[in-house]
C-alpha cells in the first residue's frame, strides 16, 4: 500500500496545486493509495506514524517542502518503519534542498513516476539525531543561519516569492537583512571528543547533504550515506569578508577561504556563551547548546538516478 501526505500550504499553496495534479494522474492510472493532508504543524509526523503502524504502508510519498519531510521522517522512524517503509518526495516547498540532493525531479509528474516505479533506486541514508530526541535529514545550523531560517519563515515576502516560483530568493533577502546587525561570537565545538574554541563565529552548520537555504552549497563534500556528519564553521571579525563568503557559498567556492573551516565526525556538540538560534531542515529548532550524532542508514528513501 502507498500512503501520500500532503502539506497544502507548503510553498505558499504549491503543495495543494501539486496534489491536484498528482491526484488526477493517480485516478487515471487507477493506483491504489491512501492519503491525508495536514492542517497544523506536527500533523505530518502523526499521519506518517499512523500510516506505518496501523495502515502498514510500505511507501510514503510526501508532497511538501523540507520541513514537512522532516516531520514525516521522524514519524516513520518513531513508528518503527525505518527499513520497512521507503520515503518518496514530490517537491513543493520553498528551498527543496532534500530533492536537489537526492536527484528528485522538480517536475511533479516526473517525481511521481520516480516515486511509483518498482525499479526506482531504494537506498538507506544517514540521519542526524539531536539531544532533544529529534531527527534531521538535511542539516542543523547554529547562529546566523538559525536566525535567517526563523525570519524567512516569518517573512511576508516568502509567500510572494513562492507564488512567483522564486522561493529560494527568500533566504538570500533575509541574509542581507540580518547581515548588517548580526554579532559574531565564540563557540565551543566538540567533534568526536576533540574540543575547539572558535572565536568570531558567524555560523556552525552540521550537514548530511551539500545544500541548504534553497541553493547554497554549504558543504559540497557532504554525503548522506557515508556514516559521518560534515560541519562547516564560518568565522571572521570582518563583516565584509563574511559577505564575500556568503556570496561564494552559492557556487561552493567558499571551501578554500581561510575564514571557513570544515570538520567531520560522528558526534558533534556546540556550546556558546549566549544561546544561538538553531534551525533543523530549515525550521526553527530551539537554541544552543546542542548535541548531535549520526544515525547510520537511519531511513530508506527513493532517490533519483545519479547525475551524469
Amino acid at each position: 500500500m502507498i500512503g501520500i501526505i500532503i502539506n497544502p500550504l507548503s510553498g505558499n499553496g504549491q503543495g495543494k496545486k501539486t496534489w491536484l495534479r498528482v491526484e488526477k494522474e493517480l485516478e487515471e492510472r487507477k493506483t491504489a493509495y491512501i492519503h491525508k493532508a495536514t492542517s497544523y504543524g506536527g500533523e505530518a509526523y502523526e499521519i506518517a506514524a499512523q500510516m506505518v503502524k496501523a495502515d502498514e504502508v510500505k511507501r510514503i510519498i510526501v508532497i511538501g517542502g523540507d520541513g514537512t519531510i522532516n516531520e514525516v521522517v521522524n514519524g516513520i522512524v518513531d513508528a518503527g518503519g525505518a527499513t520497512s517503509c521507503a520515503l518518496a518526495v514530490i517537491p513543493a516547498g520553498t528551498g527543496n534542498d532534500y530533492a536537489k540532493a537526492h536527484e528528485i525531479p522538480k517536475n511533479s509528474m516526473e517525481a511521481l513516476n520516480l516515486a511509483l516505479s518498482p525499479t526506482s533506486t531504494i537506498k538507506q541514508i544517514d540521519l542526524i539525531h539531536t539531544n532533544s530526541d529529534n531527527l534531521a535529514i538535511n542539516n542543523i545550523g547554529a547562529g546566523f543561519d538559525g536566525l535567517v531560517a526563523k525570519l524567512t519563515n516569518e517573512a511576508a515576502y516568502k509567500k510572494l516569492l513562492n507564488r512567483l516560483g522564486l522561493g529560494s530568493l527568500a533566504y538570500f533577502i533575509t541574509m542581507m537583512r540580518v547581515f548588517g546587525t548580526y554579532k559574531h561570537c565564540t563557540i565551543w565545538l566538540e567533534v568526536d571528543g576533540i574540543s575547539h574554541e572558535l572565536t568570531h563565529t558567524w555560523l556552525a552548520a552540521t550537514a548530511n547533504i551539500p545544500f541548504y537555504g534553497g541553493s547554497m552549497q554549504i558543504c559540497p563534500q557532504a554525503l548522506s550515506d557515508d556514516g559521518y556528519l560534515d560541519v562547516v564553521v564560518i568565522r571572521s571579525p570582518s563583516r565584509w569578508k563574511v559577505l564575500s563568503i556568503l556570496f561564494s557559498v552559492y557556487s561552493g567556492k567558499h571551501v578554500n577561504h581561510p575564514a571557513v573551516t570544515f570538520y567531520k565526525g560522528r558526534s558533534i556538540s556546540i556550546r556558546s556563551a549566549a544561546p544561538l538560534l538553531l534551525q533543523a531542515d530549515g525550521e526553527a529548532a530551539g537554541e544552543t547548546p546542542v548535541q548531535l550524532k549520526i544515525v547510520p542508514r537511519g531511513i530508506s528513501i527513493i532517490a533519483g538516478p545519479p547525475a551524469l
